[in-house]
């Protein structure tokens, strides 16, 4: 039986663990504002995880059977993994000195917002530069299982939203597509009261992200963000509340599961 003092020290260690632990792994992104994963942590989607492990190998795995990883083990110990602001992931031991492995492809430009998605066909993919946002960043991160992300071509349907903790992006049966904070409306675009009903939203190929009236045949609204082509673009509902356009896809780890549920049916709830 505990001792009252052994009680105390146990209290102490936690309360210092809380404090001095590395950030809450309950996400599937890392981004500009929370771009590292530490030595025992994960980006986790579903039953895929990617592992930041303590032997400095980062190791994606599927209901914890192995699929990828950086083959990097003992290379050092107590490494973390970091997205760099030119869209290069990079593993560095803690003890610092020169980088171990790294992805190897930057983006267009070396310095802008780019995203890595432990997707929910279990690829990982860096997206980028960021495109366009909703510029409604809060001071508070939120940590939560993540149903946070709509891919290329994919659509969100009236009366479906993405979630991250306390935020929601809904796609509203009066077709007015709204981010809330809880119950608070922090950024909406106005697209209520135009005599239409159960529109969709979707994240286009060219980069777009466009509102749609019910049959498609009408915009009401879009991110005027469309480059003409034809890549891969995900739309982003982060744990800093912003709503983020990454795209094209610079580099992904070819892990894609077969027979795979797509982020049109995984990333959606009903509001």
């Amino acid at each position: 039986m505990a001792t009252p003092l052994s009680l105390a020290h146990l209290i102490i260690s936690a309360l210092l663990l809380g404090l001095f632990a590395p950030p809450c792994e309950a996400k599937n992104i890392l981004y500009r504002e929370d771009n590292t994963l530490y030595a025992g942590y994960s980006l986790t989607q579903n039953n895929y995880r990617l592992t930041m492990q303590t032997d400095c190998n980062l190791v994606l795995h599927d209901n914890g059977e192995y699929v990828w990883s950086t083959e990097t083990s003992n290379l050092a110990h107590d490494c973390h993994a970091t997205l760099k602001n030119d869209g290069r992931l990079v593993l560095y031991p803690d003890t610092g000195g020169n980088s171990i492995w790294n992805n190897g492809q930057s983006g267009s430009n070396l310095d802008a917002d780019y995203a890595l998605v432990l997707q929910a066909d279990r690829n990982v993919v860096i997206y980028g530069p960021a495109k366009w946002s909703t510029d409604t960043k809060s001071a508070a991160l939120n940590d939560a299982n993540p149903n946070n992300i709509l891919g290329t071509d994919k659509i969100l349907y009236a009366e479906h939203s993405l979630t991250y903790a306390d935020y929601t992006l809904a796609m509203q049966a009066d077709c007015n597509l709204v981010v809330y904070d809880k119950t608070r409306a922090v950024w909406q675009t106005n697209t209520a009261g135009k005599g239409y009903r159960d529109c969709y939203l979707k994240m286009q190929s060219d980069g777009d992200l466009v509102v749609y009236n019910k049959d498609g045949s009408y915009r009401l609204w879009w991110s005027h963000t469309g480059d003409g082509g034809h890549k891969k673009y995900n739309l982003i509902l982060q744990p800093n509340r912003n709503v983020v356009i990454y795209g094209p896809a610079i580099w992904e780890a070819n892990t894609h599961a077969v027979n795979s549920a797509t982020n049109d049916i995984v990333m959606v709830t009903e509001v």
